[in-house]
C-alpha cells in the first residue's frame, strides 16, 4: 500500500509540474519570404535550394551537369 501511494504522489507530482511545450514556426510568413526570397528553401529555414546552390558554383559547374546529364539520357532513355 506504501508503494503504491509514493507512485500515485509521483504521479500527481509529475502532472502538477509538467509544463505544455509549443513549437514556433521557424518562419512566420512562407509565402511571402519566398517572394522576396525565390532561390532559398522555405522548409530548410531559408538554406539554399539545390538549383541556387549549383547556379553559384558558377558556369563550369552547370556545363558538368548538364554533361553528366546528357550522358545519363542518350545511355538510359534510348530512342526505340
Amino acid at each position: 500500500m506504501t508503494t503504491l501511494k509514493t507512485i500515485a504522489a509521483a504521479a500527481a507530482l509529475a502532472v502538477l509540474t509538467a509544463t505544455p511545450v509549443f513549437a514556433q514556426a521557424a518562419i512566420q510568413e512562407p509565402g511571402l519570404f519566398a517572394f522576396y526570397h525565390p532561390n532559398l528553401d522555405v522548409l530548410n529555414g531559408g538554406a539554399p535550394t539545390p538549383a541556387a546552390r549549383l547556379e553559384a558554383q558558377g558556369p563550369a559547374a552547370l556545363q558538368a551537369y548538364a554533361l553528366t546529364n546528357d550522358l545519363h539520357h542518350t545511355r538510359v532513355h534510348r530512342a526505340r
